[in-house]
């Protein structure tokens, strides 16, 4: 009788991660790390000091969404701050200075649902971003294009802010 408990509860888990992951309305839907499962990265897209937050907007993803560059510059030459996790999918946030910029943005579908999908083509996305503001940006497609969705990340702040504080204690 046991095992079966522990079966369905696996199962129950599992699909709850499943089901957690598909939504991405905010960066706090984006699936957890899960010890080992999923990544967690911030990206500084600015040269020089680091910047406090009420001095830089953030812009967020789920970590299916990926920024390739920002005003032409590929994010290889930005600092990052990461964990690494089994797939790729999961919490990601860009530290950007006030203003417009033009993002760079592909996909990469693979949270372990045994679907994998990524974009043939890279798309632009020019955002106007605030000191202080959170943009989250989400993926959608119909089936033969895709296209980034934004929307107000703010309600996620505190996590932002906590994810943030993780991944840089000790590295700044």
């Amino acid at each position: 009788m046991r095992p079966i408990i522990r079966s369905k509860s696996i199962f129950l888990i599992f699909t709850l991660i499943f089901l957690n992951g598909c939504a991405t309305n905010s960066y706090t839907d984006a699936p957890p790390t899960l010890g080992v499962l999923y990544s967690k990265y911030v990206d500084i897209g600015y040269d020089g000091d680091i910047k406090p937050f009420e001095e830089v907007g953030v812009v967020t993803t789920d970590g299916i969404v990926k920024v390739q560059s920002v005003d032409g510059k590929s994010m290889d030459q930005y600092r990052e701050y990461k964990t690494s996790g089994f797939y790729s999918g999961g919490r990601y946030q860009l530290h950007l200075l006030p203003g417009l910029h033009t993002l760079t943005l592909s996909f990469h579908y693979d949270k372990g649902t045994g679907t994998i999908a990524w974009s043939k083509a890279d798309i632009p996305k020019v955002i106007s971003i605030s000191a202080g503001q959170v943009i989250h940006i989400s993926w959608s497609d119909n089936g033969s294009t895709w296209k980034a969705l934004e929307s107000d990340g703010s309600k996620a702040l505190t996590t932002i802010k906590s994810d943030y504080a993780e991944l840089t204690k000790g590295k700044l």
